[in-house]
């Protein structure tokens, strides 16, 4: 039955991470009436189809890609009255940026939802009691809410820190309530480290976390993701990562995203949604990135197009578009290849390795 879960996130994750994008660029052709061919989710055998309105609407057997074929964009067919590239340049444009768009929203719902599920107003409650420490000895549990700590009522969430901090090794008179209502006061003797500067008792406390916090987070989520994406980029490139972009904390493909969402799926329902929530950011931004065949890439001959008063070949165009797709094929198959020999070593460092 845990091979059958870990086969419905993976596939669940890449359903996530595909449909929206290409809703995306669908919704946007549609409104400004660019004709489209055919809307699909997964690649290979068609499982299901259905033709309204003239547009093949289709789900593959494969949930690891998806794609909207629209008028006017391959040979033959480019001077379609309905096509994309008769359409104004900022219609193209936001036609092209909505497939992005749309992974950053998921995103926010993602990280929204999850963050409302943690909604928390009582400042003491604990998150984790760490294993073989004076609070585990003590019997303090996840969910207990802690009231007071040598009588002082806790009205904040880092109160219990500073109240270890401001006596080392110090026993604390603790008292608080269990989730099903008993009361308890206990008192612990915070461990101390070698050096006796920091002394701990094992509790984790959640920050105190309101609706307002959780949808604030939830919508700055995809920049922050875009910060430390760019910010772990830098570090690959530099070389301040052992191994750089192709050593076992480089680059990852479809086998790697697979194995970690499979990792993910087993760590919990929260662990995996982060998870789907970062990946639909880091396929976004991808997706901008100014390379051929990316949205990115097709964006930025649009602009290229506006500067010069005047569009390139079309036929150009497409064979450029072409052969940057077969390189970025070459790449992921090469990622991928990386990915196994990682995985088989145990090099891959994942979540739970």
């Amino acid at each position: 039955m845990g091979w059958l879960l870990y086969v419905v996130g993976i596939a669940g994750m890449f359903l996530i991470l595909i449909a929206p994008h290409e809703a995306g660029h669908f919704a946007l052709a549609k409104l400004f009436k660019v004709r489209v061919i055919e809307f699909s989710i997964g690649a290979g055998t068609r499982l299901w189809s259905t033709t309204r309105g003239g547009t093949l609407y289709a789900i593959r057997a494969l949930p690891i890609m998806g794609y909207v074929r629209m008028g006017g964009m391959e040979g033959g067919d480019f001077d379609d009255p309905d096509g994309f590239h008769r359409k104004a340049a900022w219609q193209r444009i936001v036609i092209l940026a909505a497939g992005p768009a749309a992974n950053f929203l998921v995103a926010m719902i993602l990280a929204t939802g999850l963050l409302l599920s943690q909604v928390n107003t009582e400042p003491g409650k604990i998150a984790v009691v760490l294993p073989n420490t004076p609070a585990a000895a003590a019997g303090f549990q996840a969910g207990d809410r802690l009231t007071s700590v040598d009588g002082q009522r806790i009205a904040k969430p880092d109160q219990l820190k500073r109240a270890e901090d401001a006596a080392p090794g110090v026993p604390l008179v603790v008292s608080g309530i269990h989730p099903n209502g008993r009361t308890f006061t206990v008192t612990v003797t915070p461990q101390c480290d070698a050096a006796g500067k920091s002394c701990q008792m094992g509790l984790r406390v959640l920050p105190v976390m309101t609706v307002q916090d959780a949808v604030g987070q939830g919508v700055q989520f995809p920049v922050l993701a875009i910060r430390n994406i760019v910010q772990g980029l830098g570090q690959l490139v530099t070389g301040q990562v052992p191994g750089g972009l192709l050593g076992p904390n480089g680059v990852t493909g479809p086998i790697g995203i697979a194995d970690v969402a499979a990792q993910s799926v087993s760590l919990g329902l929260g662990t995996y949604i982060f998870f789907v929530a970062l990946l639909s950011v880091a396929l976004g931004f991808t997706n901008l990135l100014p390379f051929l065949a990316l949205d990115g890439g097709r964006v930025a001959v649009v602009l290229i197009e506006v500067l010069r008063r005047r569009p390139f070949d079309r036929n150009s165009e497409l064979n450029f578009q072409r052969i940057g797709l077969a390189a970025l094929i070459a790449i992921a198959v090469l990622i991928s290849a990386l990915d196994i020999q990682r995985i088989a070593s145990g090099q891959f460092p994942g979540l739970t390795r």
